[in-house]
Formats: C-alpha cells, structure tokens, sequence
C-alpha cells in the first residue's frame, strides 16, 4: 500500500469520527456543528483527487480504490442520514433531560413556560403542547429535536399548514414516540 493511501485511509476515519461527534454531541462546538454537512463537501472532493492521484500511482489499486469507496459512502450518508441519526443518539443520551423539562413545563400555567424554558428550549405551541429543544444550528437554518404529541409536524404537507404550526418550521422527521426532528430556516 502506498504512502499516499495510508494517509487518505486514516484521514477519511478521522473525518467521520469528527462528523460523528458533531452530529451526536452539537453542544461541544455548535458553530461546526452547523456547517459540518457544507464543510464536508470540499474535504470529499479534497480526499477524492488525492484518491484518484493514489489510484494511478499505487501498483495495487484496490486500497485506493476502497478509499474512493468510502468516500462516497460517508459524502452519501453525511448527506442523507447523518443529522437524523446524530439527532437519535443525541436524543437517547438525553432522553432523561428532555422528558423530565418537558413534563415540568407541561405541568406549570401556560403563563410561566416559556420562563421555565429559558435559553434551553422553546415553546412552540401551548395547544397541543410542543417543545422544541436547541440540537443544531446553522446560518439561517437550525434543527430542533421537538415534543409534538399531535404529530402534527410530519403530517404538515404544503406551506399553509406549515406556516399555521411555526412561522419558520419547514419539515421533521420522525425520531421516536413524540419526538421529532424539526427543521426550521428563514
């Protein structure tokens, strides 16, 4: 295996376990957490021509090969599932913490939520209740894990019944029970 190879092989582990932890703990560096999908993109097409360079220069092609493979299969799932799997994991490491603010929120007057909620989290509506807690946000779009017990967010079709649930809620994606992943933008 050429020099080269190695080098693209341990760069593309490395480049996934830092999506990973982007994806599954937003909190530690939440401005590269929201733009980790856009920077992906050029360190693909980076890894992918030093993977084609590989490929004519390495006398055995398959580890080159199995480089360009992988690249493809983490720009894929980077751009497909990542955000829906981080945001599960992220989900269940927390589970605890986001059950336990939703009841006391749910349980106190509709006056006082939205004090309660503080920075954490935010009061989408009162009736049915839904509660959108921060998970990861980007330059004019963001992405909420969201207490809806309607389910109404994945049954909203066309932009009216969009815009009569939140001004800026765009799409979700089921998570687990009551729980969804929101997508919002301006």
């Amino acid at each position: 295996m050429h020099k080269l190879t190695k080098v693209i092989l341990i760069a593309i582990a490395v480049w996934w376990v830092i999506l990973v932890v982007l994806f599954v703990f937003p909190h530690l560096v939440p401005i590269l957490s929201g733009f980790a999908i856009l920077l992906s993109l050029p360190v693909a097409l980076v890894l992918f021509i030093l993977s084609i360079v590989a490929l004519v220069k390495d006398k055995k092609r398959l580890w080159p090969a199995v480089s360009i493979a992988l690249i493809l299969l983490v720009t894929f799932v980077t751009l497909t599932k990542l955000m829906r799997w981080g945001a599960l994991a992220n989900f269940y490491l927390n589970r605890a913490r986001y059950e336990s603010t939703t009841r006391t929120i749910l349980a106190a007057p509709i006056n006082q939520r939205e004090q309660l909620c503080g920075d954490n989290c935010l009061i989408l509506s009162n009736d049915p209740p839904r509660v959108s807690f921060h998970y990861i946000h980007g330059f004019l779009n963001w992405h909420d894990i969201v207490y809806d017990p309607s389910g109404a967010l994945v049954r909203a079709k066309d932009y009216d019944e969009r815009k009569q649930l939140n001004l800026y809620f765009v799409s979700a994606e089921h998570l687990t029970g009551d729980w969804y992943l929101g997508h919002f933008g301006d």
